[in-house]
């Protein structure tokens, strides 16, 4: 199981941007939980959260997070809970498909005969016995 900490650290940018952008407010320093929203953040986040055109989730673009495949800051989306540019997440999907084609691919294949040559079996003492190894005299 993932540690809470490391999850809530993925959203360090995010926390960053808020206090930059003075979106947040800490009343009471010493309480718990003093943090909130200033009320015009809250009043927007109201009405974003009525909007009918939120984006999904997997059609987000992220700028500032790393592909987590080739470590490489491009445009990034959350794809199973991992940031991969759109190169790599292509390449996972193809090695996906590949992965489960070939299964069944080999269930219906038969494994081609391999041939061995005199020469071989002879040599791993598995054929007639050579001179010098108790053949007859």
């Amino acid at each position: 199981m993932e540690n809470p900490r490391y999850r809530i650290e993925r959203f360090d940018a995010l926390l960053r941007n808020l206090l930059a952008w003075q979106l947040v407010s800490n009343d009471d320093p010493g309480a718990d939980g003093g943090w909130q929203l200033v009320p015009d953040a809250q009043r927007r986040l109201d009405e974003l959260s009525r909007s009918a055109a939120l984006p999904d989730a997997d059609r987000l673009v992220y700028l500032d997070h790393r592909c987590a495949d080739c470590h490489q800051r491009l445009p990034t989306r959350s794809r199973q809970g991992t940031f991969l540019c759109e190169a790599c997440s292509t390449r996972r999907t193809a090695q996906a498909t590949t992965a489960t084609a070939e299964p069944a691919a080999v269930a219906g294949a038969k494994r081609p005969r391999r041939s061995v040559s005199r020469t071989a079996v002879l040599r791993l003492g598995l054929g007639a016995p050579s001179e010098g190894t108790g053949g007859a005299s």
